[in-house]
């Protein structure tokens, strides 16, 4: 990069287009990284820099090995930004959907128990049903009073008159 007068064309060389977002992170880092030498400078010599005193810290801000550092530095923060952002994310998705899950568990329990409720009635009534019909095929077969004395384990006796 050349340098022309105060400026320093460096935002051309990391930004390809308005698309880059590596290439803004990186020329904000070579902004930093400049606004740091400026007052590091006012510092140690209780003045601001001039042109000519900012052309070293140019020449090396604008080596090849330093803008692949910025871009780099760039790549690194970017990944850290978006696996924070994607962590925090699906932490809130976690939270939501265990708390969902919990609700729709709590509802359910009361259902539940009336399910078990439905199905002993149910089942009772089958066995009842189906009692009956044994009870009546066997009554048909043998007679209601041989029916009823097997059944109940008794005797029963005629009273004549």
């Amino acid at each position: 990069m050349t340098i022309k007068g105060e400026y320093n064309f460096i935002y051309t060389t990391l930004v390809k287009d308005e698309r880059d977002i590596i290439g803004i992170i990186a020329y904000g880092l070579y902004k930093r990284q400049k606004i740091e030498f400026i007052r590091n400078f006012e510092v140690k010599y209780g003045k601001a820099p001039t042109d000519d005193e900012l052309k070293n810290f140019h020449d090396i801000s604008n080596s090849q090995s330093q803008l692949e550092s910025y871009r780099l530095r760039a790549l690194e923060l970017a990944k850290e930004f978006l696996e924070t952002s994607l962590a925090a994310k699906a932490n809130e998705l976690e939270d939501y959907y265990d708390k969902k899950a919990s609700d729709e568990i709590k509802s359910a329990k009361p259902k539940f128990w009336f399910g078990v409720a439905q199905g002993f009635v149910a089942s009772f009534l089958f066995v009842l049903f189906i009692g009956s019909m044994v009870f009546f095929l066997q009554a048909a077969n043998l007679g209601i009073k041989n029916a009823i004395e097997a059944a109940f384990n008794v005797q029963i006796n005629s009273i004549s008159k």
